[in-house]
This record gives structure tokens, C-alpha cells and sequence, in this order.
């Protein structure tokens, strides 16, 4: 199982940096096996990657669409998961630029559903608070891409400035993120 894990690691890793031009011989290597080994695991490469991409979808969107039911708090938990690894960042940066084709009906289908039930949450939160007059009465939908917007636009920040240069600064994007709604 533990080197299951490490392939897995490995074609992660490749997948962040290189997209689908990474090689198997590459995940050998990077594991220290023979490339012959890896089919004891994985059929194929196609299989190693859909493995990869569908447990990291599933590791990001549960993490998060279930233990935050506030803006700030789900503000800073989807930041803070891409700031504990630059790696995940490059993954989701090529994964939704480049996807594979081989997984568009799949697995990018996978990631669509479930960035759609977070924006409904996002909305959902947005006219509670508007209910309980937190922020002020406006269309939710455009609340809930403004805010969207907002969290990957300082993805792509950090990806094109150096990460400390744009962390310092989330709380007061927050905030005044916050004073605009409210």
C-alpha cells in the first residue's frame, strides 16, 4: 500500500509540473522501482492519473463543503488548503486549464457538479445572512461570483507574485471584500 501511495504521490507531483506529459518511467524513478512495478498498482497511466485527480477532488471539495458554513471561514479554508502546498495550486491551476480529455466526461463532469453545490452554498450562506440583515439585501448570485472571483483571482496572485507578498494581505482583502457586501 505504501507504494501505491508513493506512485500516486509521485504522478501528483509530475501532474502539477509537467500536465500529462509526465511518463511512467518518470513515476518509477521518482519512487525508485522499476516501471514494471507500477502495473502491479496501476493498468496504465490513464489509470494512476484518474486515481490521483478523483482523490484529490474528493479530498478538496469534502474538506471544505462540509465543515464551513460561514464566508470567512470557507474564504480562509479553500486559501489556506493550496497555501499548505504550492504543488496542490499548480495541480487545480492545470487540471482546470488542461484537463486530460480522457477524463472530461469523468472527472472534470466530477469537479463542475461539485463547484456548482459550493457556489449553492455560498448563495445559501449569503441570504442567510442577508435574512438575519448581516449583509445587506442584494442579488446573491452576484454576491456568490464576486466572492468566487475574488478567491481565485488571489489564487492566480499567488501563483504569479511570490505567495508571502499576497498572504500578508488576506485579511485585509477580507475585509474589505466584507465592508463592499455588508
Amino acid at each position: 500500500m505504501e507504494t501505491k501511495k508513493k506512485l500516486m504521490d509521485s504522478a501528483f507531483k509530475l501532474f502539477a509540473y509537467k500536465g500529462n506529459e509526465f511518463s511512467l518511467a518518470e513515476v518509477a524513478s521518482e519512487v525508485g522501482i522499476q516501471k514494471a512495478s507500477i502495473y502491479a498498482h496501476f493498468a496504465s497511466k490513464e489509470e494512476l492519473l484518474y486515481a490521483v485527480i478523483d482523490q484529490e477532488i474528493n479530498q478538496y471539495f469534502l474538506e471544505i463543503n462540509e465543515h464551513y458554513r460561514d464566508l470567512k471561514s470557507m474564504f480562509f479554508m479553500i486559501l489556506n488548503y493550496y497555501d499548505r502546498s504550492q504543488t496542490k495550486l499548480y495541480f487545480w491551476k492545470r487540471l482546470l486549464l488542461f484537463p486530460p480529455q480522457a477524463f472530461e466526461q469523468t472527472l472534470i463532469a466530477k469537479i463542475h457538479i461539485l463547484s456548482e453545490e459550493r457556489f449553492q452554498i455560498v448563495k445559501d450562506i449569503i441570504r442567510a445572512n442577508m435574512k438575519e440583515g448581516i449583509i445587506r439585501n442584494q442579488d446573491p448570485e452576484t454576491v456568490a461570483a464576486s466572492y468566487m472571483a475574488l478567491i481565485h483571482g488571489i489564487l492566480s496572485s499567488v501563483i504569479i507574485y511570490q505567495a508571502e507578498n499576497v498572504t500578508i494581505h488576506l485579511e485585509g482583502i477580507w475585509n474589505n471584500f466584507w465592508k463592499g457586501i455588508c
